[in-house]
Formats: structure tokens, sequence, C-alpha cells
């Protein structure tokens, strides 16, 4: 179940099918234990992001987001595995990867400000 600040809560499929989710940006970054990624999409409750098809993921583990070039930076934010798709297209001159869907759990109330922020800023950015 995903707690929010305010304290309401929501299932999983059902809440992330109800989030909108807007498009990341090449600032919008990812980092967690493994590496750093790019943010695909990113709503109030979760995000996807683009890794190598190799990459072994755990179940729940912390990341950091973070968009460059402004404040907007969450640390420790724990996040839930709920989708890994492979990428069907066969390239001879790129690495194979997949694509992984994520749900927060828990924010803080300081980590859920900064990501409405951040959606904020998305928005913004796709009205102008």
């Amino acid at each position: 179940m995903l707690t929010t600040p305010s304290g309401t809560t929501a299932g999983r499929s059902d809440e992330r099918r109800r989030s909108v989710r807007l498009k990341g940006r090449k600032e919008s970054i990812l980092i967690q234990p493994n590496g750093v990624h790019h943010i695909l999409d990113v709503s109030l409750t979760g995000l996807s992001f683009r890794c190598t098809e190799d990459e072994v993921l755990a179940p729940e583990l912390p990341v950091d987001i973070l968009f460059a070039g402004t404040p907007l930076y969450m640390t420790g934010v724990t996040v839930r595995l709920v989708r890994e798709n492979m990428n069907d297209m066969v390239s001879f001159i790129s690495t194979p990867t997949k694509e992984i869907g994520v749900e927060f759990i828990d924010l803080d109330e300081k980590n859920f400000g900064l990501l409405n922020r951040l959606i904020s800023y998305l928005v913004e950015d796709t009205t102008n």
C-alpha cells in the first residue's frame, strides 16, 4: 500500500493506473546502487527508467532522484520493483536494455513536496 504524507493509502495497481505519468527529460536522473539512469516517466506514485538487460535489481531498493540544473534533489527514496519489460528490438550496435517500473514506498513529507515540484516543473514544460 502507498501512504501519502496526508495519510491516504491506495492499492498499488489501482493507484498506479490513476496517476498521470509525465515524460521525463534528459535532466531527470535516477541514481541507484547499480548506476545512474535517465527517468523515462514519473508520477506521484512511481517512475520508470531504462537499464541494461543484464542488470539485476532488488525487489526494493533505495534511490536518489535529481533534476539537473535545479535544487530538486530527492534522497533516500525507497522504491519497489513493479514492472520489468525487456526491449524487443535487436541491435548489433547497442547493449540490450529493459524498462523498469517502480513505485514509491512511504515518501516522507519533504520528498513528497519535492516530487510535487518536479511534476509541476514537467507540467509547465509540456504546456509551454
